[in-house]
C-alpha cells in the first residue's frame, strides 16, 4: 500500500533510529526484563526463577494463582512460588511474565478495549503455536511472536492519542495492512515495525522479531514465523466468527501456506484436532 514500508526494506536499526526520534518506548520492569533474559537460558535453575519472582508481589501472586487454577487440576493448594513454579512449567510462567509485565506497561490506553486487545493476543498466540506445531518449527517462539506481534499498536496509541483518536472510533476496529496504512500516514510509523523494534529492545530472539515485524507480508521474512503469525491471526478472526476449522482452513491464503513447507492436508488437520483449545481462556 502507498505510504507504508515495504517489510523486505525494514531495517531494523533504522527504524530503531526512528521510532527513538519519535517515540519514547515504554519501560518494561526490570524484574520483568530479567525473567524474560533468565527465561530463554535453557538451563535456567528454579531457584533463579524463584529469586526473582518473590521480588515482584504481583508477578508472586499470579504464578500462585495460576498455580491453583482447575488448568493444573492440583489436588492440593500450592503455597509457595517454588512449588507454584514446578508447577506451571517454563512456557506458561513465560506467559504469565510476559502478560503481567504488559499489563503493567499498558494499564490504560484510551481509545482501546484492552480486555478484548489482549483477548485476540492470546488466541493470535494459540493459533501460532498450533500451527507451528503442525509445521514443525519452535512453537513457544511462535507463541510469543503471536502474543507480541500487535503491541506496536498500543504504543503507537499511547505517544500519539491524537493523531490515532480517529483510527478508533469506528465499530469495526481497523486491522492488519488497513490498519498499519492508516497508522503510517497519521504517525508516520505502523505498528509492526514499532512493535519489532520495541521486542528487540526488551531482549527477544531475532527470529521473534522477524515475526513481528514481517507478519502482514510473511513472503519478505527471513524465518517462517511471519507466515505462522499471518494464519493464525486468519484462524482467530474464523474463530471469533464462529467458524469451523474446516472453514477456517479454507481461508487459509495458499501463498502463505507453503511458506511453511507442509502440505494444506497437515495444516488443516491440525486445525481439527487443536480448535477447540483454541476457545479456552485458562492458560496453554
Amino acid at each position: 500500500m502507498p505510504g507504508l514500508m515495504p517489510p523486505s526494506s525494514l531495517d531494523l536499526a533504522a527504524v530503531r533510529a526512528a521510532v527513538n526520534c519519535t517515540l519514547q518506548m515504554p519501560a518494561v520492569p526490570h524484574v520483568v526484563r530479567r525473567l524474560i533474559v533468565h527465561l530463554r537460558q535453557p538451563d535456567v535453575s528454579t531457584h533463579t526463577l524463584v529469586a526473582e519472582i518473590e521480588q515482584d508481589p504481583v508477578i508472586a501472586a499470579r504464578t500462585l494463582r495460576m498455580a491453583n487454577s482447575p488448568h493444573f487440576g492440583g489436588r492440593r493448594q500450592v503455597g509457595s512460588v517454588r512449588d507454584a513454579v514446578q508447577m506451571v512449567g517454563e512456557n506458561a510462567l513465560r506467559t504469565l511474565v510476559i502478560s503481567g509485565g504488559f499489563d503493567a506497561v499498558f494499564s490504560q490506553v484510551k481509545g482501546v478495549n484492552l480486555r478484548q486487545f489482549w483477548t485476540e493476543a492470546t488466541q493470535t498466540a494459540r493459533a501460532s503455536r498450533l500451527l507451528a506445531r503442525a509445521a514443525r518449527l519452535d512453537a513457544e517462539a511462535a507463541y510469543l511472536a503471536g502474543l507480541l506481534h500487535a503491541t506496536g499498536h498500543l504504543i503507537l496509541c499511547t505517544a500519539h492519542p491524537a493523531e490515532m483518536a480517529p483510527l478508533l472510533v469506528d465499530t469495526v476496529p481497523l486491522r492488519g495492512m488497513r490498519l498499519a496504512h492508516a497508522e503510517r500516514q497519521a504517525c508516520g510509523l505502523s505498528y509492526p515495525e514499532v512493535g519489532a523494534a520495541w521486542v528487540e529492545s526488551l531482549g527477544f530472539p531475532l527470529t521473534i522479531v522477524d515475526g513481528v515485524a514481517h507478519h502482514l507480508m510473511p513472503q519478505t521474512a527471513m524465518g517462517e514465523l511471519a507466515a505462522v503469525v499471518h494464519l493464525a491471526q486468519i484462524v482467530s478472526t474464523a474463530v471469533d466468527a464462529g467458524a469451523s476449522a474446516e472453514e477456517a482452513a479454507a481461508q487459509l491464503p495458499p501463498h502463505v501456506t507453503s511458506l511453511l513447507g507442509q502440505p494444506d492436508a497437515v495444516l488443516t488437520a491440525a486445525l481439527v484436532d487443536g480448535y477447540a483449545l483454541l476457545m479456552e481462556t485458562e492458560p496453554a
